[in-house]
């Protein structure tokens, strides 16, 4: 009787562990914003000074897109930023609703490229870009979640668990 209790106890324990771990990683993290239903993808997430590079939003069908880029800090002037020969461009959306837009970034410092619906204002995607002289100074993709505060939830439970079961036993023993 008291095998079947601590096997029970054991697999009630042991789901639990299991299933943080698969919450744990149905939660996603993006460091950009996008609208629901937008797709915005960058060529080269980190591009060396002058080297052009893509970006892509795939957005509503025959719809106005305009990227605005803005640097940080501000003292890089403007003429350092060209998408397509401007600072910032408005394109349509072709049939299939995507649209790309060329851009050189000419120094060195941290970028934030805005796309926003041209008719209403509205900002339908951000990206954040680090240009360095390496080109490798941006952040490597946020994947997954956080899965410490599951790990601490399951290990709480297992400790509630335990302690149930050693209390159960004593109970048990006195009767």
């Amino acid at each position: 009787m008291n095998v079947r209790r601590h096997l029970a106890a054991a697999l009630v324990a042991g789901g639990l562990l299991l299933s943080a771990g698969s919450a744990a990683t149905a939660a996603v993290t993006d460091d950009g914003y996008r609208a629901p239903s937008v797709v915005a993808t960058v060529s080269d997430p980190t591009p060396a000074p002058g080297q052009p590079f893509t970006v892509t939003i795939q957005y509503r069908p025959s719809t106005a897109v305009s990227l605005t880029v803005t640097s940080s800090p501000a003292s890089i002037p403007d003429s350092a930023i060209t998408i397509a020969g401007t600072r910032s461009l408005t394109r349509t959306t072709d049939a299939s609703g995507a649209v790309s837009f060329t851009v050189t970034l000419a120094q060195e410092g941290t970028y934030t490229l805005t796309a926003r619906d041209a008719a209403t204002g509205a900002v339908i995607a951000t990206e954040v870009l680090a240009v360095t002289t390496t080109g490798t100074g941006g952040t490597l993709s946020s994947t997954g979640a956080d899965a410490l505060p599951y790990v601490v939830g399951a290990g709480a439970l297992l400790v509630v668990g335990v302690g149930a079961l050693l209390l159960a036993r004593r109970r048990s023993a006195a009767l």
